[in-house]
């Protein structure tokens, strides 16, 4: 379908238009494999099972069900606000029937669909999938030098202005630069705890996170990417040493592992972006494109 989402879909029970990143409420069809709502007052909607957001639908939004892993649902939402895609994956807990028992009866398991999908909404990114960051003794708590797993977005700033307050949306254009919804402003944010993620892939939007007041996580939204500022360090991404594993399984968060463990699951050295490297890393080299392990 390519970089740029731009589609019609024709279905027997009815037709929708898909354009300029707004999705058009219609009729379902009577074939889709489910039909549901978002309850709560947001889901992210992600590119794959539990990793990068791509968008956020909001309650009341309808769904058609495409597919099930785990607790994850692939689905195709009908709005009528913004959304770079109406397609990705929602935790099961955001379907007002799905997450009741039985309610993924009939939906096929689609495990494995759309590991790579990242290639067509990411840039950059503030470390790569499956990575590892040095932390010096200073800083790990436990007086050790070691690498620790990266499983959140680096701490920002944003620059003033009203166009740098985060919106949950944004859309692609043709021929013109990606560009966040002012109608779907996140207000009543923490702006002093925003946490940076990812740039889209022309560069021109970034994804943050930042909690509501007294909260303990983050809601996902977007600014332009110029407005994200680094943040006691010299970059907006993790800008010390960085490695990318084989495999995360078995490492604990928030503890310090030595260089031996790290070598013993194929550590290589992360590559940063080729396209926006102020931005980060490329989010999954190729394995004979990434360099040797950093230590």
């Amino acid at each position: 379908m390519g970089i740029r989402y731009r589609a019609t879909l024709l279905a027997a029970g009815g037709a929708a238009l898909i354009a300029t990143g707004v999705v058009t409420a219609v009729a379902p069809s009577a074939s889709a494999a489910g039909e549901d709502t978002i309850s709560g007052d947001r889901a992210t909607v992600r590119e794959y099972p539990g990793r990068l957001v791509l968008a956020n639908a909001v309650a009341g939004d309808r769904v058609r069900l495409d597919g099930r892993c785990g607790e994850w649902v692939r689905v195709r939402v009908s709005t009528g606000h913004a959304m770079a895609t109406p397609v990705g994956w929602v935790i099961r807990g955001n379907l007002a029937k799905a997450s009741k028992p039985g309610g993924l009866d009939g939906v096929p398991d689609r495990c494995g669909d759309d590991r790579d999908r990242w290639r067509d909404w990411v840039g950059a990114i503030n470390a790569p999938f499956h990575s590892v960051r040095e932390v010096p003794a200073d800083a790990s708590g436990d007086g050790r030098t070691g690498w620790r797993r990266i499983v959140f977005g680096t701490g920002v700033t944003l620059a003033p202005g009203a166009e740098c307050t985060p919106s949950l949306n944004y859309t692609r254009r043709d021929d013109a630069p990606d560009t966040v919804d002012p109608a779907q402003r996140a207000g009543d944010l923490d702006l002093g705890k925003v946490s940076y993620r990812y740039v889209t892939t022309d560069g021109a939007v970034a994804l943050v996170s930042a909690p509501r007041p007294g909260a303990s996580y983050g809601v996902w939204a977007f600014v332009p990417s110029q407005c994200v500022q680094p943040k006691g360090r010299d970059h907006v991404y993790f800008d010390e040493p960085v490695a990318q594993l084989r495999t995360l399984s078995g490492l604990k968060v928030g503890t310090s592992y030595p260089d031996a463990e790290i070598r013993s699951r194929g550590c290589t050295g992360a590559v940063l972006s080729p396209s926006h490297p102020r931005f980060g890393y490329w989010p999954d080299p190729q394995p004979g494109n990434r360099p040797g392990c950093p230590r």
